[in-house]
């Protein structure tokens, strides 16, 4: 993970007003394991605030090693879904992550 921005509002149109805040991690792709991408970099969203079931420690921890000597992998699973017209993919507490061994 390249880079973590906190905060990230996503306007729904189909609310009266409400905006989520969510985290965005700017992922560089290694491999795909299920499925495909074609790209070589994806920001991937996850709940940013207390009790959301986000995976933000997750997102910090893995931006942290891409910029450490200790490089390690993080993997994510990944959900996909339209909103207000684009693609966006997400992961939470719910889906697979896999930190580097110890």
């Amino acid at each position: 993970m390249k880079l973590v921005t906190f905060g990230v509002e996503l306007p729904d149109p189909r609310s009266d007003g409400e905006v989520p805040r969510l985290a965005r991690g700017d992922f560089e792709v290694d491999k795909v394991l299920k499925g495909t991408f074609k790209g070589k970099s994806l920001s991937v969203y996850t709940g940013a605030g207390m009790g959301d079931c986000g995976r933000l420690e997750e997102f910090l921890t893995a931006a942290f090693y891409y910029h450490s000597d200790k490089f390690a992998i993080y993997e994510f699973g990944l959900s996909k879904t339209e909103f207000a017209g684009q693609t966006l993919y997400f992961t939470s507490i719910c889906d697979y992550a896999k930190g580097p061994k110890d």
